[in-house]
């Protein structure tokens, strides 16, 4: 029967693929394939309404049991769509199965929440739970489950280790525990084929394990989610054995499957994509990684965003450079035309004197452009040296008054010291205040000449109501004085009230008052302080 099953096989395989093996099937699967993404909505739509009838018969329920049926109903709808839905539901199934004290319920609960973890990447945390479970007394239903769900926990663990002696090892802990769980599944059943080809595609017999897929697929009954699985092995084991038609056509047929079936937590189209990047077609490939990665944060699945992150930037790479040598060779062809046309509107209109013309003031014109050249170069110099002389000005008469303040201290030091011999030294300092007023008035001046239309551009921020009246014999106000620092380039709160001898909080509040009073929102005032020139320009 073995034998006759797998004749059967093969043939069936051979006919598929002679069928949809070549590019134009593969072409029509694609465009297929385009189709379903086009109508994923719809897909999703199906499933809220079936999620939506479900939370409708909550509302007139009252029996904990039936609760908890819906409840785990409401997790199967939400287990490959959405995690934390899927969570959500699954802890609701264990306060209810604890609620009746129910141990089997408990145990089922558990395996839930296990699965969510398991789904979204959290390995540690799903192996804690399944440890704590104890099926030694459970019916075969809850065992079967049981080792399945850990069978997948080790392989997926081995998958997103991906190194040695870790994954050799989740590997051989995965078979054993596949095994376990065939002992507890009917025979010829379509999750004993699921599991079989499951164990047989991780001991990397890929023909036998394309075998027991293949009659998963044509058992009665199955679900798209679980044709997804089983379409998604495929592809993957025929991409693996080189057979890269076979593997796109089966992995085209899970993703469409992946569709149907609303499901978020899925590896095909990523596999899919990956497998047209390495065939050249690197503008549907970015297309599908992007919804593969799209699907992998609407369910929120931790490692697939992982993986998906690691070939999203090398096929976005790929894409980008292809789209700059098309644009590369429309820029050439485009130069070519172009030059073909002048050259044939000036062999036909233009006379030779004309031309003379054009090269005189041709050399006229790149004169002159280098003459601009060299004065905005000198222009660009001239206000760096002066912001940079400013700059160095302000912070060296700060400076020099921090000195003043230690000089004064020193002095009070020796006079509480009754050291009177030292201090004659010191008589001959200059008063704080009067320094301080000059160090104002000097940057004042200095900063109105490389500014001279600041205080003009900064009333313009401001309603008439508003605006500032400023006395040049006086100086700036300290509110001008603020935002001149900030126009030089001192935007921190501190060095501003360490210059002008204010507290942080004074300065914070000066700015704040000020911004409040401005026509331009708040964050954006700064900005405009900043876009007032040093010189007003007139054009040539």
């Amino acid at each position: 029967m073995r034998k006759l099953l797998f004749i059967l096989f093969f043939i069936c395989s051979y006919t598929m693929y002679s069928q949809s093996g070549n590019s134009d099937n593969i072409a029509k699967a694609l465009k297929e394939l385009d189709g379903y993404i086009e109508q994923k909505d719809h897909y999703v739509q199906l499933k809220e309404g079936r999620i939506a009838s479900l939370n409708q018969s909550l509302l007139s329920q009252t029996d904990n049991r039936h609760k908890l049926e819906i409840y785990s109903s409401l997790f199967d709808e939400y287990k490959s769509y959405k995690y934390d839905s899927a969570y959500v539901y699954a802890h609701k199934c264990l306060d209810v199965a604890t609620l009746i004290a129910d141990p089997d319920k408990i145990m089922d609960a558990k395996g839930l929440i296990a699965f969510c973890y398991l789904s979204s990447g959290l390995f540690k945390e799903a192996y804690d739970i399944m440890s704590s479970i104890d099926v030694k007394n459970a019916p075969d239903k809850i065992k079967k489950d049981y080792y399945a769900q850990l069978a997948r926990l080790y392989y997926d663990m081995a998958d997103y280790t991906n190194g040695e002696p870790f994954s050799s090892q989740y590997v051989r802990e995965g078979i054993q525990y596949c095994d376990s769980a065939i002992t507890y599944l009917p025979i010829e059943s379509p999750m004993m084929w699921s599991t079989v080809g499951l164990k047989r595609m991780q001991q990397r017999n890929y023909p036998a394990a394309i075998e027991a897929f293949q009659t998963l697929l044509h058992s009665p009954n199955i679900d798209d989610h679980t044709s997804a699985i089983a379409t998604s092995s495929m592809g993957f084991m025929y991409g693996s054995m080189g057979d890269r038609q076979r593997g796109m056509f089966y992995l085209i047929q899970a993703s469409i499957y992946d569709i149907k079936s609303a499901t978020k937590e899925a590896v095909a189209m990523q596999n899919l994509a990956n497998l047209l990047y390495e065939m050249g077609d690197v503008t549907r490939a970015n297309r599908y990684v992007r919804i593969a990665m799209e699907d992998a944060n609407f369910y929120n699945a931790r490692h697939r965003k992982i993986q998906i992150s690691a070939i999203l930037p090398i096929i976005e790479k790929e894409h980008l450079q292809m789209v700059e040598n098309q644009r590369n060779s429309l820029i050439v062809f485009a130069s070519v035309v172009t030059l073909m046309f002048i050259l044939v509107l000036v062999s036909t209109i233009i006379i030779y004197k004309q031309v003379k013309k054009l090269r005189r003031a041709k050399r006229t014109i790149q004169s002159q452009n280098k003459n601009l050249q060299s004065a905005n170069s000198k222009l660009v110099e001239a206000n760096e040296i002066k912001d940079e002389y400013v700059v160095q000005s302000l912070y060296g008469k700060s400076e020099y008054i921090d000195r003043l303040e230690i000089l004064y201290r020193t002095i009070n030091r020796k006079l509480k010291a009754r050291q009177f011999d030292d201090i004659n030294s010191y008589l001959k300092e200059s008063d704080l205040k009067k320094e301080r007023e000059n160090m104002y008035s000097s940057f004042d001046q200095t900063f109105l000449r490389l500014f001279p239309d600041f205080i003009e551009e900064y009333n313009h921020l401001f309603r008439p109501e508003d605006v500032v009246a400023v006395d040049l014999n006086k100086g700036l106000t300290p509110e001008l004085r603020i935002f001149a620092l900030i126009r030089l380039g001192i935007h921190e709160s501190e060095r501003i009230a360490k210059f002008l001898d204010y507290s942080v909080n004074t300065i914070n509040t000066y700015k704040t008052k000020v911004k409040n009073k401005s026509i331009v929102p708040n964050e954006q005032f700064e900005q405009k302080i900043m876009e007032i020139k040093t010189v007003r320009t007139t054009p040539q």
